[in-house]
């Protein structure tokens, strides 16, 4: 039997399994009847050694066994058997109303439940909104589970349980599971995470509207503690069935097919027009540029998602911004005309990121909000980067082979046999990549390249000028109007 087809003999998806960092305990999650259970193995002094959640604990974490008994044979095997047991449950857990409750209340009683809520009890609608709206706020029973979506945190494609006609949300924040994942000895890792959601949702709730950057929280979502008091424990948002930047084109090389050069005109046009949108009129940056960070709206517009400045990819990040330089910006002439000069960090190991967030020094010392303060124009640099690397996996149609990149250096560009772009997209794209980042274009460059022809941004921001793709087919640049819906 092959893992989960006990489970989806009945309708019922598996999910995840994780473990604690004691390594005593094994979860694993399922996904049926719109809704999601939470199943613990725990492994005890007084656990028998052949009993079934202390073989799944011994296998799942490796630790030593006195009898090959005790453990299971491969991973594999812990799995089916893990399946196989909760479906083996599943229908009383369903069926049986006084189950159900039972299960609740025992959740409840869970020291760690507790916790959890601890964690959420101070978020306030205020923090999650634009100042001045008033959320319609929805208990978590009334939301329908679908599935579980990709990306960091917890993203997971929902509908409301009456909703006459399927209308699937995005419910993004902090629920149970995601917790658990967390969890450790002083929570820290968990406590930085909800402090992300709450700063990246009230980020999105305040910035001026854009029509390739994420709208703001449609609902919130709670769940209640055992007083049957409300506690904030995420949003939802709009879903589009569209995927992602990278799905499209991970689709389209398992199809042998090429994306129009229009449409990657289109969708590289709408990167710049968000990015520029972001810096210079909602005066913030995103940090985690990347085809997985645009989705594709009905239209098949590109809509930049995932605000929660905490991280970056190695595979975008611009090199200077590892966490190992530090930049200031200096006078170089009489003219006036400015530099930034870039010097290696030599002190004591310093850090601005939460422990558990990697081992590079990218994941321990951010410098995204040190420059941002400090040397706004290197933020706006960097970011030109991971905008021309992205455009680089979209003309290219690149977006594998990065399983064993550690720093950004690590990434082999190239164009060799590859979609054959304009030569002048590809040196538009090599120029936003340079290793020093003051031979790269600025966001106020890109629009006198010649890839691009200039076009009012928008009313707010008067005589500034943002680029436009060239359509690619006869290298005549066309009027925005002519390329845009």
């Amino acid at each position: 039997m092959r893992e989960g087809q006990a489970l989806e003999a009945i309708n019922v998806a598996p999910d995840s399994i994780w473990g604690d960092e004691d390594e005593t305990i094994v979860y694993a999650q399922v996904l049926g009847k719109g809704k999601a259970i939470i199943f613990r193995f725990q492994r005890s002094h007084d656990s028998l050694p052949e009993s079934l959640p202390s073989r799944i604990v011994c296998c799942y974490h490796d630790l030593e066994v006195s009898d090959v008994e005790f453990t299971f044979q491969d991973r594999s095997s812990m799995r089916s058997a893990l399946w196989s047991a909760i479906a083996t449950v599943w229908p009383d857990c369903i069926k049986d109303p006084a189950i159900i409750q039972e299960i609740v209340g025992r959740a409840y009683q869970e020291p760690l439940f507790d916790q959890y809520l601890a964690l959420l009890h101070d978020t306030q609608p205020s923090d999650l909104v634009g100042e001045g709206h008033s959320p319609r706020i929805f208990d978590i029973s009334e939301i329908v589970l679908l599935e579980t979506l990709g990306g960091r945190g917890c993203s997971k494609r929902v509908q409301f349980k009456d909703a006459r006609k399927p209308s699937p949300l995005v419910f993004k924040g902090i629920d149970f599971q995601t917790y658990l994942l967390l969890h450790d000895d002083d929570d820290e890792f968990a406590r930085t995470t909800v402090d992300v959601w709450r700063r990246s949702t009230k980020l999105v709730a305040n910035m001026p509207r854009h029509p390739n950057i994420q709208s703001p929280p449609r609902y919130l979502v709670s769940v209640r503690d055992s007083n049957q008091n409300p506690v904030l424990v995420g949003h939802l948002s709009t879903y589009f069935a569209g995927g992602d930047l990278g799905n499209a084109i991970e689709s389209a090389n398992a199809r042998k097919s090429q994306i129009p050069l229009k449409q990657k005109a289109k969708w590289c046009h709408q990167m710049c027009l968000a990015i520029t949108h972001t810096h210079w009129v909602a005066h913030t940056y995103h940090m985690d540029i990347k085809p997985g960070n645009f989705v594709i709206d009905d239209q098949e517009n590109l809509i930049f998602i995932d605000w929660e400045q905490s991280g970056a990819p190695a595979t975008t990040l611009a090199p200077e911004a590892d966490g190992t330089w530090d930049v200031e910006e200096q006078d170089m002439n009489e003219n006036g005309s400015m530099k930034l000069v870039y010097t290696k960090y030599t002190g004591p190991e310093r850090r601005n990121m939460p422990e558990g967030s990697g081992r590079e020094s990218f994941n321990i010392w951010n410098v995204f909000p040190e420059w941002h303060a400090s040397c706004p124009r290197a933020v706006e640099l960097a970011e030109v980067f991971a905008l021309g690397r992205t455009m680089w996996m979209l003309l290219s149609q690149t977006a594998n082979n990065f399983d064993e990149v550690e720093h950004p250096n690590d990434v082999q560009v190239n164009w060799a046999g590859k979609t054959d772009p304009p030569s002048h997209w590809v040196e538009l794209v090599g120029n936003c990549m340079k290793v020093d980042p003051n031979d790269r274009p600025s966001l106020d460059d890109l629009q006198a390249s010649s890839g691009f022809e200039a076009a009012r941004l928008n009313p707010g921001r008067p005589n500034r000028c943002l680029c436009l793709w060239n359509k690619g087919l006869n290298a005549k640049f066309r009027p925005i109007n002519e390329l845009m819906p």
